[in-house]
């Protein structure tokens, strides 16, 4: 059984290991993990309409096929998302999958450790360390991939942003691709740092844990000697 820092109750409760629990689910089930998250997001969209106008419309069957009109996009995107989130993720995960009983518990402490840097003193811990480090390997996770996707990104939304504020001055639309113009500002600025920072502790960490893996498989026939 895992011994945890915390009550595992608890912990399990925490909202970041619930994303390693989604992590983990996603990485061993990508398809269905796919299917699941466009089913939520086509229910989002189309619920608060439906029940607005239930409640508003005296004949809101009238609004049926505009609902549908609206749940087209979303259906062929979802089908998009199921086809292609397997090729998605090999592409950021590399050869490298966390195990399907992994404690997300487990997965969230592991990532803490490769900010931290060093060994964990639990080896559990240290081996999903050892898979996150790998993923971070791949090629889609690189700095220089980050950095090329939000200059591309940056161009694209600064000239819709100056296009909608040659033709309609500073309305909503402007705003709205301004909103992006300035994230993706933000990504050159920072994510790129990041991810190389990260991936050189990722780096850093792996190099320990193979060179302790290498001594501990050394010691036995240095012992028998």
């Amino acid at each position: 059984m895992n011994e945890h820092t915390t009550h595992p109750r608890s912990a399990r409760r925490h909202p970041r290991a619930l994303f390693g629990q989604m992590q983990v689910y996603a990485q061993n089930n990508p398809r269905a993990y796919a299917v699941r998250v466009m089913s939520a997001v086509l229910l989002m969209a189309l619920l608060p309409p439906l029940v607005l106008c239930v409640i508003l419309l005296d004949d809101w069957t009238a609004f049926v096929p505009v609902l549908l009109g609206a749940a087209a996009p979303v259906v062929v995107i979802g089908a998009l998302m199921v086809w292609l989130m397997p090729k998605f993720l090999r592409r950021t995960l590399g050869t490298s999958t966390l195990h399907p009983d992994t404690d997300p518990v487990d997965l969230l402490e592991a990532k803490r450790q490769l900010r931290r840097g060093g060994l964990h003193e639990r080896d559990e811990v240290n081996r999903i360390a050892r898979v996150v480090a790998a993923q971070a390997e791949a090629k889609i996770n690189s700095p220089k991939t980050v950095n090329v996707l939000s200059a591309v990104g940056l161009v694209m939304f600064g000239a819709l942003t100056i296009m909608n504020y040659l033709l309609s001055g500073m309305d909503f639309d402007f705003f709205f691709t301004a909103t992006f113009t300035l994230l993706f500002v933000a990504y050159l600025l920072f994510l790129g740092p990041w991810t190389k920072r990260y991936r050189q502790r990722a780096r850093d960490f792996a190099r320990l844990y193979d060179e302790r893996a290498a001594v501990q498989e050394e010691a036995p026939g240095t012992v028998g000697g």
